[in-house]
């Protein structure tokens, strides 16, 4: 990271903005780099990341080729004009950055698992899928190698 004085290293901080977030940016690419964002719904328990989405789709498609990730949640934006300049903005954000693989979650068990996370995201309710609906939701896991949060024009609380 180049700005070494926005880093943030504490994993409860990254915890915290990842279990805040509302989306996350997913990068996936192709064998030969063809490089693939989308934004998506997600859940984070315990260091894992749970997405929900299509059962087909580019992403499907990229991930079954590829299941190496970048991912990137925001949380605590606002972008400013300065006082001094009135054609100068900058961005205050909380956020973290990350890598991992992407795999498919199966077996009703751990869909419904990952389901009640998705939901605790967004305090929803959350009904668990049966049998017959099943097949119907496509669920997928980041297994997260690595992140690095970053803060921006607010003041860390370890400060």
């Amino acid at each position: 990271m180049r700005r070494t004085d926005k880093e943030v290293r504490d994993r409860a901080w990254m915890d915290d903005v990842l279990g805040r977030g509302q989306f996350i940016s997913v990068a996936l690419s192709t064998l030969d780099g063809e490089p693939y964002v989308v934004p998506m719904g997600y859940g984070y328990e315990g260091g894992v990341i749970y997405l929900h989405g299509a059962k087909s789709g580019l992403k499907n498609d990229l991930m079954a080729e590829n299941p190496r990730v970048s991912f990137n949640v925001c949380v605590d934006v606002e972008v400013f004009r300065h006082e001094t300049t009135g054609s100068k903005f900058s961005v205050k954000y909380r956020s973290v950055t990350g890598f991992g693989t992407i795999s498919e979650v199966n077996g009703l068990a751990l869909k419904n698992r990952a389901l009640a996370a998705i939901m605790r995201q967004y305090d929803g309710p959350h009904d668990d899928l049966t049998e017959r609906n099943e097949d119907r939701v496509w669920i997928g896991r980041i297994d997260i190698l690595g992140m690095k949060g970053k803060e921006s024009g607010h003041r860390h609380a370890a400060d």
